[in-house]
């Protein structure tokens, strides 16, 4: 009973040690570690580098990986140059299983006995130390799990039912690799690995079947980790997909490699890794790592082909194409001018697709002709679709702009920056604002007693729309003329259309009217948007000629 109960406590430790260390080291890393992350993508050696100290800083590969998800998702980084970082990530968090390895109780109890007077000091209670202190609890607990682990599964070498169990299980070789993907598609895959670590050092397991549980361990990992990003699409999927890729990868390599072994006795992985070391533990550690080098190698030489692969396999959204700029770059952002120029081509294209929010609710308004093919695209998306890569796109001008701003050059040219800034936040509330305006012109639209009027509605606003693009296009004094007319106060009109609708349909229930007041207030808006999106259009052509 106190073996059963050894080993159990053995794995709680283990586990609680193992949330504490990851879930920590994640806000250890903090924003900084997001920007180093994202200034390495590009440099496949330095993306290497920054991959390894992220999975030995944070200790979870999946974490770095939704840390890399989300830079590629804000579009401040590409897939293409991001995977050497997922890569070798998973040889950096090696570091926890090796520090597992070692028998070191006096470290432990050491590091133990200063977590406490960290916490008796008031360290876990401040900003700036809570959270490594948390780190370090939590390294210190995974640690004595395992100890605890070790000294508990000792006398199980000598039993009898242990020993008949295993030879049983050892007439299928493979039994530890089905055992390690099916743990480490519930549970983090180096967590079965650390405790294939304390097994192992408590003579348990044999060496054979041990370093099968690490081979399929880690194609849990890939497994665990498509389950969580279950929900991920596009661009985003693909760094997801990748991990199971890249374990895919070495466990078509190292699998085979041991059966072989085992089936012939030709000296390959064990025979090499033994022969580095006597120690058990120490051991799986290494056959951990050279998993990792293994597949982080193949994987580097046939990136690009996997990228091809992932493309084709996860497309980009429409609205991830929708957001994706076309004149801003890198780089672009140190010449005022230049950078300036490139912004108001993109906000070009986010003027363009206003009418097509419009685009076919309840009458067949024909979209107008587009020769640029995202802009044909947003005459065949939702209105929220629109939105959503609108505003993903505005995001990205945004950041842009930012940078631009840290070296204005003159004031003129600080000046301009701080206009198209304006201008972009007006763009962005008017993609908000429209897609609203169309969900509810939509909604209203089964409602039969208000069908034409809201047709009617549409028909306008779509024409009204184009008309102040095309303006837009060709803009000069007459155009600012034209423009203040279309979007001249409205108040009033939509004050009589508000009755013309209580006139026409007076039966119309509370819940229909108010939707009917949301849609007009939000037509009232973009219709306010877009005047002072004209005057700020005209301020730039009158003082810059942009």
């Amino acid at each position: 009973m106190s073996i059963v109960v050894g080993l159990l406590a053995g794995l709680g430790f283990i586990f609680i040690g193992t949330q504490f260390l990851t879930a920590n080291m994640k806000q250890v890393a903090g924003p900084g570690f997001h920007k180093l992350v994202a200034r390495a993508t590009g440099h496949p050696l330095k993306a290497a580098m920054v991959g390894v100290a992220a999975g030995a800083i944070i200790q979870s590969t999946n974490a770095v990986t939704f840390i890399v998800i989300s830079l590629v998702s804000a579009g401040a980084a590409t897939v293409r140059s991001a995977m050497p970082i997922v890569t070798w990530s998973y040889a950096g968090s090696t570091l926890r299983l090796l520090l597992a390895s070692f028998d070191i109780d006096l470290v432990i109890m050491s590091g133990i006995a200063v977590i406490g007077f960290a916490f008796l000091l008031g360290y876990d209670r401040d900003a700036r130390y809570r959270n490594l202190v948390a780190a370090m609890l939590g390294l210190f607990l995974l640690l004595y799990g395992v100890q605890i682990m070790v000294q508990a599964a000792v006398p199980l070498r000598d039993s009898e039912a242990l020993r008949t169990v295993l030879g049983f299980a050892d007439r299928f070789y493979f039994w530890g690799f089905i055992a390690g993907t099916v743990l480490a598609s519930v549970i983090q895959g180096q967590t079965v690995s650390v405790i294939a670590v304390a097994l192992a050092a408590g003579g348990v397991l044999d060496i054979d079947q041990t370093f099968l549980i690490v081979v399929g361990a880690n194609l849990g990992t890939g497994i665990m980790a498509i389950t969580q990003g279950a929900g991920l699409t596009g661009t985003a999927r693909q760094l997801n997909l990748y991990q199971l890729v890249l374990k895919l990868i070495g466990v078509a390599v190292v699998l085979p490699a041991l059966t072989i072994e085992h089936y012939t006795g030709v000296p390959l992985i064990r025979a090499f890794i033994t022969g580095l070391t006597a120690d058990a533990a120490l051991q799986v550690t290494a056959m951990h790592w050279l998993f990792q080098i293994v597949s982080a190698l193949i994987a580097s030489t046939v990136n690009g082909p996997l990228f091809t692969l992932l493309e084709r396999w996860s497309p980009a959204t429409t609205a991830e194409t929708l957001a994706a700029p076309v004149f801003i770059t890198a780089g672009a952002d140190s010449q005022p001018m230049v950078a300036a120029t490139l912004v108001a081509q993109e906000q070009g294209r986010l003027v363009h697709r206003l009418p097509h929010f419009l685009d076919g609710i309840c009458t067949n308004v024909e979209p107008a002709p587009e020769t640029d093919e995202v802009a044909r695209l947003a005459t065949r998306v939702s209105s929220a679709t629109l939105r959503e890569g609108g505003e993903q796109l505005a995001t990205a001008i945004d950041a842009f702009l930012a940078k631009a701003l840290q070296h204005p050059g003159r004031q003129k040219e600080q000046e301009l920056l701080l206009l198209l800034w304006n201008r972009n936040q007006m763009l962005r509330g008017l993609h908000g604002s429209l897609a609203t305006f169309a969900k509810g012109l939509s909604g209203l639209a089964k409602v039969p007693d208000l069908l034409p009027l809201i047709a009617n509605l549409e028909v306008s606003g779509h024409a009204m729309l184009r008309a102040i693009v095309d303006e837009l296009d060709a803009f000069d004094e007459t155009s600012l003329q034209l423009v203040a007319a279309l979007t001249s106060d409205r108040a009033d009109v939509l004050r009589k259309l508000r009755q013309d609708f209580i006139d026409r349909a007076p039966d119309l229930s509370a819940q229909h009217r108010q939707a009917l007041w949301s849609t007009l207030d939000e037509f009232e808006q973009s219709v306010w948007l877009l005047r002072r999106f004209a005057a700020n259009l005209a301020e730039g052509h009158r003082k810059f000629s942009l």
